[in-house]
């Protein structure tokens, strides 16, 4: 089961993080780091005592013939403790370091203030732990005198006390934070899936191992009369939950609960992943198959039109001929102009990147607003502390422009019609939300609003390709972009986009 949980700690670093440059990739090492060293060390240390077998083989799996050999391989005893109390230490604040970094990640700069005591304590403790250290230690005080040999008992109590208390309020602080960031961003939906898989990942992780080494870090040498031959002392082992035989049970709990999560969260990014893969290929599909189609229906609507205006001046006394020959040369007008506009939303674009804050193409989109489109009430809350981001900013107007465009063509001839746009900081993303009390997009058709040429308006001038241009545009800037719709309820649309 412990290796389960290894293994499944590593699967965890390969899926969820891409990038080693990542504070928290190194962080999640550190945690994986620990817990190998705590483990491995423990069960080669209690070896040397060929004692605790019955628990070692009934939680740990041993055979009689590895114990055995174990028994019998002369490990360095003092390498064994320092490497124990080094994987206990840097267990718990390995925590909280990751922690720190995946939730605060935006304030780089400031969380060196927090990561430098932190990393200050951990070598403390890892020099006050280490076994030659501590010898020399116990060798000074008792050979001062008697009292103050009890000076030092009474000080080593306290600081072994203050230091299980510290490693134990390392990992509880991590998932507080962990928890505090998963309620913040609840509406940002790949970062509240993204902290729930940590949480309930790392968690029976946690647990296992504070039940396993609820004792240590610990001094595990005592000096004696005689340096060369130091008195080793064997861990605590006796723990309630060892003789009531629960931990079995808590370790099948946990470790199902990771598997669990682990297939959720699997299928999670599989799902993700196919849905972005799937719109980029229906908006490359389209790319070159408008080009072919426009190509001919523009040869058409020029016949059309060539005809018309023969026909109008053939007819030029003839009014009503005059009035249907307008109408024909009218359409054949926006009919050319949409077929131009939506083979240019479809094309490739260049992008002219530039740090701006969030706002401004916001409110450059409802400027294009005409008197007309502007009678719907349009509220903008503005909760953003005003960072920038590296924004094209006449692509983003035209991307805000096209989902209220969508929003007020829904909202005709509603009485209570009302579009509210927030913009806010999610940590390190900026967050707008253009949302409407219209009628709402249908459950089956919310996986299709972005696919090129899909539409639920019946309109000669609606091709279906605004939200498919606004999704290419937003994944270009290394943004994400989310629907959610209910019927007779409305409709709200998230872009994210990463801040500087």
């Amino acid at each position: 089961m412990t290796y389960l949980s290894i293994v499944l700690l590593l699967f965890t670093v390969v899926l969820t993080y891409k990038k080693l440059a990542s504070l928290s990739t190194y962080f999640l090492y550190g945690i994986i780091i620990g817990w190998m060293l705590s483990f491995f060390s423990y069960i080669f240390y209690i070896s040397k005592f060929n004692v605790y077998y019955d628990k070692v083989s009934k939680f740990y799996d041993f055979s009689p013939g590895s114990w055995n050999r174990l028994v019998l391989e002369n490990f360095d005893p003092n390498l064994l403790i320092r490497l124990f109390n080094i994987g206990i230490i840097l267990f718990g604040y390995s925590f909280l370091l990751f922690s720190i970094s995946y939730t605060l990640g935006h304030r780089k700069l400031k969380n060196l203030y927090l990561y430098i005591p932190i990393v200050f304590l951990m070598i403390i403790q890892i020099i006050y732990y280490d076994p030659s250290f501590n010898m020399a230690l116990q060798d000074h005080f008792y050979s001062q005198s008697f009292n103050q040999g009890l000076l030092f008992n009474r000080y080593r109590d306290v600081i072994y006390i203050v230091t299980l208390w510290l490693k134990n309020a390392a990992i509880f602080t991590s998932f507080v934070l962990l928890g505090l960031h998963f309620i913040k961003n609840y509406r940002v939906h790949f970062l509240h899936r993204y902290t729930l898989y940590h949480i309930v990942c790392l968690f029976p992780v946690a647990v296992i191992h504070i039940i396993m080494f609820s004792w240590a870090p610990k001094i595990l040498v005592k000096p004696t009369y005689l340096k060369e031959f130091p008195n080793y002392l064997k861990p605590q082992i006796s723990n309630i939950i060892y003789e009531m035989n629960w931990f079995p049970i808590i370790s099948i709990i946990a470790l199902g609960s990771m598997i669990f999560t682990f297939s959720r969260y699997t299928s999670m990014e599989k799902l993700d992943k196919f849905i972005n893969a799937d719109i980029n290929k229906k908006i490359k599909t389209a790319s070159l198959g408008v080009k072919a189609f426009t190509h001919s229906i523009k040869n058409h609507m020029l016949a059309i039109r060539s005809e018309a205006e023969f026909l109008k001046e053939r007819f030029a006394s003839d009014p009503e001929a005059q009035y249907s020959l307008s109408l024909i040369l009218k359409s054949c007008a926006d009919s050319y102009q949409t077929i131009n506009d939506a083979s240019n939303k479809l094309n490739s674009i260049s992008l002219s990147f530039k740090a701006i804050k969030l706002h401004v193409p916001i409110e450059k989109a409802i400027a294009k607003l005409s008197t007309e489109q502007a009678q719907i009430p349009i509220t903008v809350k503005r909760e953003s502390m005003g960072r920038k981001a590296f924004i094209d900013e006449n692509h983003m107007c035209e991307v805000y422009y096209n989902i209220i465009i969508n929003a007020i063509e829904a909202l005709q001839g509603q009485e209570d019609a009302a579009i509210v746009i927030t913009i806010e900081d999610q940590e390190d993303w900026g967050f707008v939300s253009i949302q409407d009390n219209g009628p709402g997009i249908a459950r089956e058709h919310l996986t299709d609003v972005f696919s090129p040429f899909f539409s639920t308006k019946s309109s000669a001038r609606n091709w279906g390709v605004g939200l498919s241009y606004c999704h290419k545009i937003v994944t270009a800037h290394n943004g994400k972009m989310e629907v959610d719709s209910q019927l007779k309820k409305g409709t709200v649309f998230k872009i994210l986009l990463p801040l500087i």
